[in-house]
């Protein structure tokens, strides 16, 4: 009997995000299509591989190393394409556009400036930035890479831990004396309270926790505009505060950074384009300034 991959690969994504239609939409079909794969495969193998549990649904005892299979070929087939070597490839005919989501500051400061060097190794390539403080869905194929800055607790991705996105106390000093500044005593600008339970914004609050603060805003690039033309100070990544003339670091402090992973979908990793991106993510990423290799 011929062997059913596309039965054995559906199977090991239901059992991954614990539902049919999860799966569906990590395999990018509709549940209709996961119901019949799954039962051709209970017709293959004989017997039933999903029970249900509320609203989950995992595999069945007898099922147990059908899904260890499944999960090997997975892997075994996922690490071939992305060890393909580079001289394989033709950089040149590698087209088509790659969707990257991440925060403003990340995709503003860290990935857009490089782009030409993008385009130097892959002329037919295209790359959309999509910044969000919300995170896109990889299995909804709202992006294709997402650069976040939390691990991901649960979905089908090939993550991989590029460093730590670093930040520092910045000023708008107006003229002043920086020998006398002393931030805890000056005007700030901070991030929302969406934020407050960030790595970041916890050092902050433990640091200046008596600190005045004059405005909020959700985003890195507003707070710099709302500190201009006034003594103040906020908590900037340094990607986004070293590029404002108008700012001057602070030293002496060390506030807590956020690590920063790269997603891709494991059914998209090996995608020519993809992998190309990809790639180049995690070779201009980690500069050992902005963002740190942990």
């Amino acid at each position: 009997m011929q062997l059913d991959w596309e039965g054995l690969r559906t199977f090991a994504h239901v059992c991954q995000t614990g539902n049919m239609s999860a799966a569906a939409r990590e395999l990018g079909v509709n549940q209709t299509t996961v119901a019949r794969r799954i039962a051709r495969l209970e017709e293959w193998v004989g017997y039933s591989v999903l029970y249900r549990d509320g609203r989950s649904v995992g595999p069945t005892p007898r099922a147990q190393n059908l899904l260890e299979t499944a999960q090997s070929m997975q892997r075994t087939v996922t690490g071939l394409l992305e060890n393909e070597p580079a001289s394989n490839r033709n950089n040149k005919e590698i087209s088509g556009i790659v969707r990257v989501t991440s925060v403003d500051a990340i995709l503003e400061n860290c990935v857009a400036p490089h782009l030409a060097r993008l385009q130097q190794a892959y002329p037919k390539l295209s790359l959309e930035l999509i910044g969000a403080n919300r995170n896109l869905s990889l299995p909804n194929r709202e992006t294709d890479i997402a650069i976040r800055l939390a691990r991901p607790e649960s979905g089908a991705f090939h993550i991989k831990l590029l460093g730590k996105l670093e930040s520092a106390v910045y000023c708008n000093l107006m003229g002043d004396d920086e020998n006398r500044l002393d931030p805890a005593s000056m005007l700030w600008i901070d991030l929302d309270d969406f934020f407050a339970d960030k790595p970041e914004q916890r050092w902050l609050a433990q640091t200046f926790p008596g600190r005045k603060t004059i405005g909020y805003a959700n985003r890195m690039s507003i707070i710099v505009s709302m500190m201009e033309g006034r003594a103040c100070c906020a908590l900037l990544p340094v990607c986004v505060g070293d590029a404002c003339s108008g700012l001057k670091r602070i030293d002496g402090y060390e506030p807590d950074g956020r690590e920063v992973w790269l997603l891709t979908h494991q059914d998209k990793r090996h995608l020519p384009q993809v992998r190309a991106v990809a790639d180049w993510l995690t070779d201009i990423l980690p500069d050992g300034k902005a963002i740190t290799r942990l």
